[in-house]
């Protein structure tokens, strides 16, 4: 049996783990060949401040071009953080050549976070962005992109279950059939995902201790492990679960080891968790 690929559209930086030196070793040590399309190349990721990057808007049709007409196919499709809203029509054509009915495509809309855009975005991001999430099979907002994407105000407390899954429901109505919402504010010193599937409208949460420790890159393990999960024909709560362990076991590894968090987080020891 052919190994399953995933075509991986993000940025990728020489230095500090996040985009897709992140999403290549959780999926590759999972069972899938990872196929990158990087959408821009940096120096090192923005925690530090000063860095140098290329745009690689200018080659990413032509990639897709030589593609086609070499006949390549995808099991998955995963978008992460873009460059700019114009790359959303590149990953649309991605999805439109590349994409058949059992084709997995996993958006993560990283685009916000603490109730405001990143500074690299104008808001017309949003707009864009909901016209991506409508081609997915799955989302993985956190809370603020969830609001932003909805159009639902930013609560800073404790939002309820309910208005959770209403949040959900509101996604799942703009068109991907599976919705996931990381770090819902709790009031404590804990972390909550929620979870909802459209087709059988279950919905669940899922709960962790918070670990004193914040670094980059963090939901681009979370969602690549979910995907892998997932095309190993896990269910949705199951990979949730999964990727919310697994992530939380690696921070704790890269707290304890007093790295620079900067450099993201420490995945490599951690790999043997997913075999």
């Amino acid at each position: 049996m052919a190994t399953k690929r995933v075509l991986a559209i993000h940025d990728m930086c020489s230095f500090g783990r996040c985009s897709l030196t992140a999403a290549i070793p959780v999926i590759s040590s999972m069972g899938f060949q990872v196929c990158p399309f990087p959408t821009a190349i940096f120096s090192n990721n923005l925690t530090y401040g000063d860095y140098t990057f290329s745009d690689f808007t200018p080659h990413m049709t032509e990639f897709m071009d030589k593609w086609q007409k070499l006949g390549y196919s995808y099991n998955a499709i995963y978008s992460g953080f873009l460059a700019d809203a114009g790359q959303i029509a590149i990953v649309l054509d991605a999805i439109s050549r590349f994409a058949k009915d059992d084709t997995l495509v996993v958006v993560d809309p990283a685009m916000a976070d603490d109730g405001k855009l990143y500074p690299v975005f104008k808001p017309d991001i949003v707009t864009e962005m909901r016209k991506l999430i409508a081609k997915a099979t799955i989302i993985t907002p956190n809370y603020t992109e969830a609001t932003l994407l909805t159009g639902r105000p930013y609560d800073p407390g404790t939002p309820s279950m309910k208005t959770m899954l209403e949040l959900c429901q509101q996604l799942a109505a703009m068109g991907p059939r599976q919705i996931i919402i990381t770090s819902v504010p709790t009031g404590n010193d804990t972390i909550t995902v929620v979870s909802y599937d459209a087709q059988t409208s279950s919905f669940d949460e899922c709960t962790v201790d918070r670990i004193p420790f914040s670094t980059c890159g963090t939901g681009d393990l979370f969602t690549s492990v979910l995907t892998g999960s997932l095309l190993q024909g896990q269910l949705l709560h199951d990979s949730v679960k999964k990727a919310v362990q697994f992530l939380n076991v690696a921070i704790e590894y890269t707290y304890q080891s007093g790295s620079d968090p900067r450099e993201g987080v420490q995945v490599e020891p951690c790999l043997k968790k997913l075999f």
